[in-house]
């Protein structure tokens, strides 16, 4: 199952415009920070919200809420818990975290993946990924990587004690985890049986109270969340407009939904990138009642829960009849895609279950 849409090509020939292509067709090994030839990070390159992330209180709450208790290393924190849970000799749980991608095509082309429910089998039993999002958490935690959840974190100042976070997707749990240690009820669900167990694994080590979700057996609820952090899993989902209705349905009126769309071209290793077009999926979003506010530097946005109903509900389906059209999108990335050239690329992330 696939829905393909033309790939939308980068404007002119500079080499950073080529790159992004070539980070689309592949998502690419992870670095490691103790290899010498991995560059260390470059605070010149990150913006300015990526600096506030990196020096701000949130960033310590994140990294807190990687350790082991009476740890202070954050890697050894990681490789122990991928070592531990899933049985693997510790010298292996590097090279396992570096060359995910490939094993993660393994995993995919090891059984037939036409229909839903074969796709379902591949994220319910997927091992790969859990080293790819433990490993994530790790490279944001030491600056090698955008720090999304810290980055939406702060845009929810203050925290409120007692909200309720519901991290849907929530792969290894480092994102609700990260939510509980800034005062929130937190849960975690996800459709994936391996992720879910491997997150109960890690929180119930750090002593982090949480509920869990299995999406195979239970549902989200109703009005139940304050805010709901959805990183880079709605682009997995075959059937988004049940699933963006579960979420407008789960969350508060008023409430924020966290998501990103990280569509992709048909390669082998982005299989399970279902789609190559973000429009449509936009559009599915903001027609299930979530009206984007705030862009975080072009790597998640963020959306309020409005009423879909009434004449501004009709006057927002009309604006974006007009400006999610493919052709009039295109030309508006194009010429960002001009300025941005001119100036650098920012960092993307390694996809998959963000949690």
């Amino acid at each position: 199952m696939r829905f393909l849409a033309p790939l939308d090509v980068p404007v002119g020939t500079n080499q950073v415009a080529t790159l992004a292509v070539e980070r689309k067709l592949k998502q690419g090994r992870h670095p490691d920070p103790l290899d010498p030839a991995t560059p260390p990070p470059d605070p010149a390159r990150w913006t300015a919200r990526e600096r506030d992330a990196f020096e701000s209180e949130e960033m310590s709450a994140f990294r807190r809420s990687l350790l082991l208790p009476g740890s202070d290393d954050i890697r050894a924190s990681i490789i122990d818990d991928l070592a531990t849970h899933f049985q693997v000799p510790r010298d292996e749980v590097v090279p396992r975290c570096l060359e995910w991608e490939s094993w993660s095509a393994d995993e995919w082309e090891s059984a037939p993946r036409e229909t839903a429910d074969q796709i379902l089998d591949f994220h319910r039993r997927t091992v790969a990924t859990a080293f790819d999002v433990a490993w994530y958490a790790y490279l944001q935690a030491e600056r090698y990587l955008y720090p999304v959840s810290v980055a939406l974190a702060r845009t929810l100042l203050p925290h409120r004690p007692g909200a309720s976070h519901l991290d849907f997707g929530s792969g290894c749990g480092a994102t609700a985890a990260f939510f509980a240690e800034l005062g929130y009820e937190t849960t975690l669900a996800d459709v994936s049986t391996s992720l879910l167990e491997f997150a109960r694994f890690r929180l119930a080590r750090r002593n982090i109270p949480a509920r869990f979700v299995d999406l195979n057996a239970a549902t989200i609820g109703e009005q139940r969340y304050d805010v709901i952090t959805a990183i880079d899993v709605l682009m997995l989902v075959p059937d988004l407009a049940k699933t963006a209705d579960d979420l407008y349905r789960a969350l508060r009126p008023g409430g924020i939904l966290f998501a990103n769309f990280d569509t992709r071209p048909m390669t082998r290793e982005n299989a399970w990138h279902l789609y190559e077009d973000d429009l449509p999926l936009r559009y599915t979003l903001h027609r299930a009642g979530f009206e984007p506010e705030e862009k975080l530097d072009g790597m998640i946005t963020r959306y309020r829960r409005v009423p879909r109903s009434g004449p501004i509900y009709v006057a927002r389906g009309l604006r974006d009849r007009v400006l999610l059209r493919p052709s009039v999108r295109q030309a508006v990335r194009g010429a960002r895609r001009v300025a941005q050239s001119l100036t650098h690329l920012p960092r993307v992330r390694a996809s998959g279950h963000a949690g």
